[in-house]
């Protein structure tokens, strides 16, 4: 074998061994740091509710971030709990590390629905009303890149549990507010009741009743760990709660 043969053979086994150790890496390579909390005086958290221009703002700039190329990318590498993460992280960012209002930011930034209709006995669906004021395009664009499969045992598919986002930060935001369980318990109970008696395609459904669940739970960490993170409460299966459906009290 002569020096040049010698040559390529070497080249194509450094090629081989290199390959072999990226594709290694890359499945036992753990995700990058989250978007670090930045410092922001008290004060500016404690007001930041009371600016309803920069909440509304806060709520459409993280929409356009989650339409990003750059979220797809991350659900695509690191997976939809992480994604999860970032999300919430960037809304932490958005809202000067106010915890309540960065809660509600996600919950109006996932919510899957454009409308909501409301049937009446005997009339059917009389009123309509929006949820989001995008554009059909911009609504679609978002829809496709919200996390899906939250849980170890998430439906398959692009729907997957994404509608259960909006149930987990709801829950959250009423928890953290109320600083309670109890109240938001009580409002998911009354809304799940409500959608199965007169949203327009509404049912009640248990997968969201225990989303709501974890929601709460994830207020009370963060209450007490400032650097909770919501994909803490979705490492489990979503288990169906063995309960019977009752109206409201």
């Amino acid at each position: 074998m002569n020096r040049l043969s010698v040559g390529m053979v070497a080249v194509l086994v450094v090629w081989g061994t290199g390959r072999c150790c990226s594709q290694e890496g890359q499945g036992s390579v753990v995700p990058p740091p989250l978007p670090a909390l930045e410092e922001v005086h008290p004060l500016q958290e404690a007001i930041f509710p009371l600016l309803i221009p920069m909440v509304f703002n806060a709520v459409q700039e993280l929409k356009t971030l989650l339409r990003d190329e750059e979220f797809r990318h991350i659900r695509e590498r690191w997976g939809d709990r992480y994604a999860v993460d970032v999300a919430f992280r960037w809304a932490e960012q958005l809202c000067w590390n106010n915890r309540a209002v960065s809660l509600l930011t996600v919950f109006l930034a996932m919510i899957d629905h454009r409308n909501v209709g409301f049937r009446v006995p005997l009339l059917g669906p009389i009123v309509w009303l929006p949820l989001s004021g995008e554009f059909p395009e911009e609504f679609m664009a978002r829809i496709h890149t919200l996390p899906a499969h939250l849980f170890p045992d998430s439906p398959p598919g692009e729907y997957g549990d994404r509608d259960k986002l909006q149930h987990f930060f709801g829950s959250a935001f009423l928890a953290y507010v109320f600083g309670s369980a109890a109240p938001a318990e009580r409002v998911g109970d009354f809304i799940e009741w409500g959608e199965d008696a007169f949203v327009v395609d509404g049912t009640y459904d248990l997968r969201d009743v225990e989303a709501n669940a974890r929601g709460r739970r994830f207020a009370a960490r963060l209450r007490e760990d400032r650097r909770a993170l919501p994909s803490g409460e979705m490492q489990e299966p979503l288990r169906i709660p063995q309960r019977p459906i009752e109206g409201p009290e």
